[in-house]
């Protein structure tokens, strides 16, 4: 397509494909007027209606246009752009005017059949002319005449149509006008081609525009389309993912990019996010991903999204064997699964923090995944190659948690210790110190002189030259702690800026539900059992606390899967089994603890009749309204022993 000087609008080659001579005589008066330039012209059959659509467009056409019958085939087997000349209301009025003169009726009923692409807004027609109105369309030739009769039947006293519907109508003995496409038609057939040439040409700018982006920037660019689809790619995204744009193109994004969060995109495609800028790990490398929607007037048509390579730190040939000697990370935020909401605003927190250097703190109870969270964030930042270091704060004494941090207490092996501490050992890479509620007051001045690179530089302990990024965890909320002067309050707001608050298992039923269903099947699987769990049995798991989060439901599901001598687990096995294990303890009035156990209201009845018949099953299934074989198999459920024989 070329671009005309004058006024600066596009000048497109055109093919007109028409039905019959007296349009094409038509259509030379529109070209004249509006200097149209042509590049294929012809009156056709129907039936080569899609080959001579090719024919134009090899002469040379951008843009064609057709009629009827003949349009639709053009655009039901090809991707050419193509105008669809319409009926003008004018067309329409003129015809419904005639009709009323052939009929000489105040308001006579007028059959309009015709193919569903030729009609425009007909709303007002009736209330224009004084007529009752029956429209049908179609989309076969073969239906005109079902169509002209369900009319018909319908009080169509006159047909307006093509040739085809005025033979039908003819034939049924109805009189009928044929419409014939008129120099207005023609007209706005060829203004709405001059539309979509500058609209065409618009969008060749904005791609040649977008191509001079791709080519030129440093970052990977990937373009979608509105369904989340690849459009475009520039060559470092070709280089990362070792394909082509050629073989990327209308491929789902998450189909190349596993990785990449699905919730998110969808997010930006429906409108709920301005943009996402997160961190993520791709072939070993983490990389900053940024992602924002394209807007167009008030809808969104696609997103882009943008990667970055973050820049890693270089550590020395020691921190490197440590990292090579195991201090390392295994979990990725892929390895995060979750069903719930409030789970996933967490993971999503978790990719934006990656991104900086800062402290992170996770408030998270025992069993939870505050430590794949922990693994997850290093393994998403610029530190991923570098070393990952843990310690339990909870299983150190206040003496030992010096040396173990800081390597700072015995000075008679103070450079040994020094160079083995868990600081000095995550140099360049991440420390993880779980439950920092239990540190001294002493190590956590220390620690917060570290972060803050205040401490004094000595022969023995640099520790100002350290390059540490720390991840804590807490099971405590540790503001609580500030307030009674048992956390050091710089240390507090040093960790107070990038926190993460993991649910734990109770608040994510979803979430409850999968894991212990995973564990089930694992276990089942490992110990050759091949059970199921009923309905009663998965509604009473979401029924209980599970204060030990995953850690108890895995530890509960292997003693579940062992112990079961049944092929289906019920709720009562499930009840009976969490009671034993993990059975109440209330304290009387003189203070002694005793546990309660759980008993199903169906079982104590059957405790309390065993006593009343002394073990008689005849007489207690007469009680029951049962037979002795049910009275039985409900023993065997409960686990309730016969005593009396």
């Amino acid at each position: 397509m070329e671009i005309s000087g004058k006024e600066g609008l596009p000048v497109a080659k055109y093919g007109l494909l028409l039905p019959y001579e007296e349009i094409a005589e038509m259509a030379e008066t529109v070209i004249q007027e509006t200097k149209a330039d042509i590049a294929y012209k012809k009156v056709i059959a129907t039936v080569e209606s899609v080959n001579e659509a090719r024919r134009a467009i090899e002469a040379g056409a951008d843009i064609l246009i057709a009629r009827g019958h003949q349009a639709m085939l053009i655009k039901k087997h090809t991707n050419i752009p193509l105008v669809e000349l319409r009926l003008h209301a004018q067309e329409i009025g003129l015809l419904l005017k005639q009709s009323k003169n052939i009929l000489k009726k105040e308001c006579p009923t007028i059959g309009l059949v015709t193919f569903e692409n030729m009609l425009g807004d007909m709303s007002c027609m009736e209330e224009l002319f004084g007529v009752r109105l029956l429209i049908s369309t179609f989309n076969r030739m073969e239906d005109v005449l079902g169509q002209v009769s369900s009319l018909a039947a319908q009080g169509a006293e006159l047909f307006i149509g093509g040739d085809a519907v005025s033979g039908a109508a003819n034939t049924l003995g109805y009189p009928a006008l044929t419409y014939r496409s008129s120099l207005e038609s023609l007209r706005e057939a060829f203004r709405e081609a001059e539309r979509i040439a500058y609209a065409m040409e618009i969008e060749k700018k904005s791609e040649a525009q977008f191509e001079t982006v791709l080519d030129t920037t440093f970052n990977g660019i990937i373009k979608l389309n509105a369904e989340g689809r690849i459009t475009a790619i520039n060559k470092l995204i070709e280089d990362l993912t070792g394909r082509s744009m050629e073989s990327v193109l209308g491929l789902p994004v998450i189909q190349v990019f596993p990785d990449f969060d699905e919730k998110m995109i969808e997010d930006i495609l429906e409108g709920n996010a301005e943009n996402y800028n997160v961190s993520i790990n791709i072939r070993d490398q983490a990389w900053m991903l940024l992602m924002a929607p394209i807007q167009y007037q008030d809808s969104i048509t696609g997103a882009i999204l943008s990667l970055q390579k973050l820049s890693g730190s270089r550590a020395g040939s020691r921190q490197r064997d440590m990292f090579l000697n195991g201090f390392t990370a295994k979990h990725e935020m892929s390895d995060i699964h979750t069903y719930n909401a409030g789970m996933r605003e967490q993971v999503n927190l978790a990719r934006r923090y990656a991104l900086s250097d800062a402290p992170v703190l996770i408030y998270a109870e025992e069993g939870t995944e505050y430590f794949t969270f922990g693994e997850a964030i290093h393994n998403s930042s610029s530190r991923k190659n570098e070393p990952f270091v843990s310690l339990d704060i909870a299983s150190l004494s206040e003496e030992e948690q010096m040396d173990a941090i800081f390597g700072r207490n015995s000075m008679e092996e103070s450079r040994e210790k020094h160079m083995w501490a868990a600081a000095v050992r995550a140099n360049n890479g991440t420390m993880f110190l779980r439950n920092i509620e239990g540190m001294s007051m002493q190590v956590q001045c220390q620690l917060a002189r570290t972060l803050l690179r205040t401490s004094a530089r000595t022969d023995i302990l640099p520790m100002d030259n350290l390059n540490v990024r720390l991840i804590a965890s807490s099971k405590v909320n540790l503001a609580d702690m500030v307030n009674k002067g048992t956390f050091h309050v710089e240390l507090f707001y040093l960790l107070q800026g990038l926190v993460l608050e993991i649910p734990p298992l109770r608040r994510r039923p979803e979430d409850l539900g999968f894991y212990f269903e995973t564990f089930f099947a694992e276990y089942s699987k490992q110990y050759a059992k091949y059970l199921i769990l009923t309905q009663g049995a998965k509604k009473t798991i979401l029924g209980f606390s599970w204060k030990g989060n995953m850690v108890q439901l895995k530890s509960f599901c292997e003693r579940l899967v062992l112990m079961a001598d049944h092929r289906s687990v019920d709720e009562v096995q499930i009840q009976r089994l969490y009671d034993q294990l993990y059975p109440r303890l209330l304290e009387d009035d003189n203070g002694r603890t005793r546990m309660v156990v759980y008993n199903a209201p169906e079982a104590d009845e059957l405790r309390g009749l065993m006593e009343k018949f002394h073990g008689n099953r005849t007489l207690i299934a007469n009680e029951l309204g049962i037979s002795t074989t049910t009275l039985w198999r409900r023993m065997k459920k409960y686990g309730i022993e016969a005593k009396y024989q």
